[in-house]
This record gives structure tokens, C-alpha cells and sequence, in this order.
């Protein structure tokens, strides 16, 4: 239950964007909660990047010092991942609205990095999944290398955090029956 508690922040991290424009589109939130001050709504999605970013590497760290199996942690990083998806099309759009206006292309870079930032808090749960697959002699080298990779790679990481999940849940199963 404890990963599932750490991978919340990461989980909900790319909503935090949605948050941030639509306080900063609000005037009467923008008065009232950040005093009218467009820094403090950036330190306030500065904290949750920060928040969640420490998370990820707790949930990393757990990980790695064998407290979660690859299995359980491949689940939960294709359930990080999979949680994100409307989060990512979303921005996408948004992203590609702003680009056609000139005034819009600050915005666009913002959420460029933005979506680099939540693809490197998930990545690390799928690719500290993949080290302990190999630990767990699950995958061979090139495959936790290959699936390590991919989890930083936009779109990439999700279709390889499903297939790095049933992997491992084909082998439990035939591990079971051997």
C-alpha cells in the first residue's frame, strides 16, 4: 500500500499544469490566492514538480533496495503511466493551440519541459521495475536495458511499461507451474 501512497504525487503531477492555467485564467484565484502575482503561481508549481519529483525518487529508492518486487512495481508504474494518458493528450493540444499563436509559443516550451519533467518522475519507476526484473532473473540484460531506455522515451514508455508488465506476469505464471 505504501508505493501506491508515494506514486500518487507522480500519478497526478501532469494535472497539476490544468491547475496552474486555471488559476492563472481566473482572475479572482489569481487576487485571491497569489496575490495578483504570476511568480507565485509558477513557486506553486515549482513546489508540486519538487513534491513529486521526491516521490518518484522515494518510490525509486524503495525499489531498489529490494522492498517491492519487479512485478508490483511494473503494475503500479504501467498504472502511473496509463493514468497520465489524458493528462499528455490534453497538453498536446493545448500545446499545439498555443504554438499557432505567436504569443503562445512561451506556453508551448513551458509545456515541452513540463512533460519532460512527469516523463523522468514515471520513467524512474518503470526503469528501477526493469533493474529489479533483471535482479530477479525475470529479463536478461538486454531486455532490462531495452525497457529501462524506453521509459524515457514519450509514448514509447507506455507501450513498453505494458509490455514489461505482462512479461513479468507471463514468467510468475510459469514460474508457478514449473
Amino acid at each position: 500500500m505504501g508505493k501506491y501512497i508515494l506514486a500518487v504525487p507522480v500519478m497526478i503531477f501532469p494535472y497539476s499544469l490544468f491547475l496552474g492555467m486555471y488559476c492563472l485564467y481566473t482572475p479572482a484565484i489569481m487576487e485571491r490566492v497569489f496575490f495578483s502575482n504570476g511568480y507565485l503561481l509558477i513557486a506553486a508549481m515549482l513546489l508540486c514538480a519538487v513534491v513529486a519529483f521526491v516521490f518518484a525518487l522515494a518510490l525509486a529508492v524503495a525499489g531498489l533496495v529490494r522492498k517491492y518486487d519487479a512485478l508490483s512495481l511494473a503494475r503500479l508504474n504501467m498504472i502511473i503511466k496509463l493514468c497520465q494518458i489524458p493528462a499528455y493528450a490534453v497538453i498536446f493540444v493545448l500545446g499545439v493551440l498555443f504554438f499557432a499563436s505567436v504569443f503562445g509559443i512561451g506556453f508551448t516550451v513551458f509545456f515541452v519541459l513540463f512533460d519532460c519533467l512527469a516523463i523522468l518522475m514515471s520513467g524512474l519507476t518503470g526503469a528501477v521495475s526493469s533493474l529489479r526484473a533483471y535482479a530477479e532473473k525475470k529479463v536478461i540484460k538486454s531486455e532490462m536495458i531495452v525497457f529501462a531506455v524506453l521509459q524515457f522515451i514519450f509514448v514509447a514508455d507506455v507501450v513498453a511499461c505494458v509490455l514489461l508488465y505482462f512479461h513479468l506476469k507471463n514468467r510468475t505464471k510459469q514460474n508457478a507451474f514449473a
